[in-house]
């Protein structure tokens, strides 16, 4: 396929969540790369935003933020002072079908089947891409539409610009706890659903166990998180009212009130992607351990997943030497979930709880902390 030559300003519509955002970088990167002399504005959701902001003038011209006081209707209009003639929906929900609803000039959304809610509904004269391959990665289901829009050879890259600042705070960080590279195992506690939240219990045994084995142990996670009631620092403040997070062999990394969230998520992306200071990140599927352990030309950190509701297949840190459905284990990110009957089956995205308030949750609790602790130890060994 040819490069669309035509295309002169183009809006890349993906309004999700951060490892969502991880996820998108390699077609971002094949974007930008193969047409470097078009106008490209990137749109995205709030909770991206700390992220995606500081890739403008790297992967976007303009990066426009939907969510708080803009909503999708002042993001078409933006769109439209801006002159945009290619819009493509790479997120498929209803946020970016309300954007993509009235817009004038070249229209691209997903098949039908891909879409979410009312998506395919609010854009119906939009131009639709073929249905998704099963069993994709979802890396890789994104490199789609760059290749639909003509780019030939893909970029798996998740390089970010961080701001000075957070680098700066990182550091900070480091000396403060007197840490050199690989000396620590990162926890990271908290997850975007409860559903996908490995018990407190668990946590505790596994660190514990580390522990036990000479390892230093560092808790990681949101210092403020309203949508999960401030899940990780609360969790932090139980295991140090229990003794476990004692400054020495575990250490809290969770609790700075000083920092305004976007900095401390960015803190915290520079600490687990491009510092060298943890030899293993363990956690649950969520935004950081996606930041953490995506391999690509800029980073390569050891992760090992613990997955539950969602199909880890889909949506496991990327690491191309982990093949879905037979290798789990791939050479930097091992994934473990509990065999359960419940969980999604196949090609199947999530169960059926995963959006809605589950009753026993016991994909995540049947996930034994001895049997994380072993695989564990299996890593860091051979760090």
């Amino acid at each position: 396929m040819k490069h669309d030559i035509h295309m002169k300003r183009l809006a890349i519509v993906y309004p999700k969540a951060i490892g969502d955002f991880m996820f998108a970088l390699p077609a971002l990167h094949t974007i930008r790369q193969t047409w470097k002399e078009i106008h490209i504005t990137l749109v995205v959701k709030r909770k991206q935003a700390p992220i995606a902001l500081p890739q403008k003038g790297i992967l976007a011209d303009e990066v426009l933020v939907i969510g708080g006081e803009t909503s999708w209707s002042d993001v078409r209009r933006e769109l439209n002072a801006l002159n945009v003639d290619t819009v493509i929906d790479m997120a498929g929900n209803d946020h970016a079908g309300l954007i993509m609803s009235c817009r004038r000039g070249r229209r691209i959304r997903p098949h039908r089947s891909d879409c979410k809610g009312m998506c395919a509904i609010y854009s119906p004269f939009a131009e639709a891409m073929p249905k998704l391959p099963v069993g994709l990665h979802r890396v890789d289901e994104l490199l789609t539409f760059a290749r639909y829009l003509g780019a030939q050879d893909p970029i798996y890259s998740f390089a970010l610009k961080l701001p000075d600042r957070a680098i700066e705070e990182s550091e900070k960080m480091i000396a403060k706890h007197g840490l050199q590279p690989g000396s620590v195992v990162a926890l990271n506690l908290g997850a975007s659903r409860d559903s996908k939240c490995w018990p407190a219990e668990h946590f505790r045994t596994l660190a514990e166990g580390l522990i036990a084995n000479g390892h230093r142990v560092a808790l990681m996670g949101a210092h403020a998180f309203k949508p999960d009631n401030h899940y990780d620092r609360r969790l932090v403040e139980q295991f140090t009212r229990e003794g476990l997070v004692n400054g020495e062999t575990c250490i809290d990394l969770t609790t700075d009130a000083t920092l305004p969230a976007d900095v401390h998520l960015q803190r915290d992306t520079h600490f687990l992607r491009y510092s060298k200071i943890p030899k293993l990140v363990v956690g649950n599927d969520t935004g950081p351990l996606h930041l953490a352990g995506s391999v690509g030309d800029d980073a390569q950190n050891k992760t090992l997943s613990l997955f539950g509701p969602t199909n880890w297949g889909r949506y496991a840190p990327y690491d191309q030497t982990r093949l879905f459905p037979d290798t789990p284990q791939g050479e930097w990110n091992h994934v473990f979930c509990a065999d359960v009957d419940c969980g999604p089956v196949g090609t199947e995205e999530a169960c059926r709880c995963y959006r809605s308030k589950c009753s026993h949750k016991k994909c995540m609790h049947e996930l034994r902390a001895e049997t994380v602790l072993k695989g564990a130890l299996a890593m860091v060994e051979t760090t």
